[in-house]
């Protein structure tokens, strides 16, 4: 199972959190995606701009904050961590 974890953080406190789930037998690449989306859908805030650093940042260190300038409408925080959980790779078998 993939799973993403949300958080919009304003004044270095948690405003709100949200963890999202995608059971899909599909690429990682779409599973992020989808969940991605997901976690703007359920926040009620438009999908920022996800660009190369973003990428390798994810990829790197399975972690992405996004910032006030990475959206196209205003936000209400500042800044949105979202943090890979589970993969749904296990890593324990043979």
């Amino acid at each position: 199972m993939y799973k993403l974890w949300a958080k919009k953080i304003k004044t270095n406190n948690i405003v709100s959190s949200i963890v999202v789930k995608n059971k899909e037998e599909i690429s990682l690449d779409l599973k992020r995606d989808k969940a991605f989306k997901e976690i703007c859908a359920k926040l009620d805030i438009s999908v920022p701009l996800w660009l190369k650093r973003h990428d390798l940042e994810f990829s790197q260190f399975k972690y992405v904050t996004f910032y006030p300038h990475d959206f196209v409408d205003e936000v209400d925080f500042d800044k949105l961590e979202i943090e890979l959980i589970d993969d749904g790779l296990d890593k324990h078998k043979n």
